[in-house]
């Protein structure tokens, strides 16, 4: 089970009531939903890190 608190900073949510609806969804979606946050993130991060 994914804990709300983890998926609420992944997704960059300020309230957990936001985040409730991830809860509510099919956990392949979920998973994808996820996997895009984190790629996009893991991206930005590394082209941050050539621009230095």
């Amino acid at each position: 089970m994914v804990k709300l608190k983890m998926i609420q900073q992944q997704v960059g949510h300020d309230h957990a009531s936001t985040t409730a609806i991830y809860r509510c969804v099919p956990s392949d979606f979920r998973t994808r939903s996820l996997h895009r946050v984190l790629d996009a993130t893991i991206e930005a991060c590394l082209r941050s890190g050539r621009s230095s």
